[in-house]
């Protein structure tokens, strides 16, 4: 999952940004156990990229049973990033059994929240109709917001 490495190393420049300058990033094992202790002390950035650790195997070993149970705290706290890869799990059958339904009503979630990856993800499956009715004028919409978005970030 490039994207979930992608994040990791953005999640961690911007909590080392907003005053955690010490986090040392060369060392998976020290930034997992930061995280867990941020995670623990509530900290919503540091709970779901806690969940992508153990999600990929990053500073830990790999067990979706605690990746689920902290990206599901997260997502129940309204991080878009928990949502979207939440969705993912719930999508792919990672932990839970696949359910499209629960993965749709998850993308969309993140995607009002500006989340690209699950506005992408959502845009399938309102053009294949998974989890969702079939709807192109509404997975073109999303891509069509993808692509402005694109634009603004490239403009930074």
């Amino acid at each position: 999952m490039k994207k979930v490495l992608v994040g990791l190393c953005i999640g961690i420049a911007l909590v080392a940004s907003e005053g955690l300058s010490d986090l040392d990033i060369s060392s998976d094992s020290k930034t997992y156990d930061r995280l867990f202790k941020l995670a623990k002390s509530g900290d919503l950035d540091s709970q779901t990229m806690l969940g992508e650790m153990y999600l990929d195997g990053i500073g830990t070993q790999v067990d979706k049973n605690k990746a689920f149970f902290w990206i599901s705290k997260a997502a129940n706290q309204g991080d878009s990033e928990a949502q979207y890869l939440l969705g993912f799990m719930y999508e792919n059958g990672i932990r839970v059994e696949t359910n499209m339904d629960r993965a749709a009503s998850l993308y969309a979630k993140a995607a009002k929240e500006g989340d690209i990856m699950a506005k992408f993800n959502l845009a399938l499956m309102y053009k294949e109709g998974k989890g969702v009715k079939v709807d192109k004028a509404k997975a073109y919409s999303l891509l069509k917001e993808i692509e402005q978005s694109k634009d603004v970030i490239a403009s930074r």
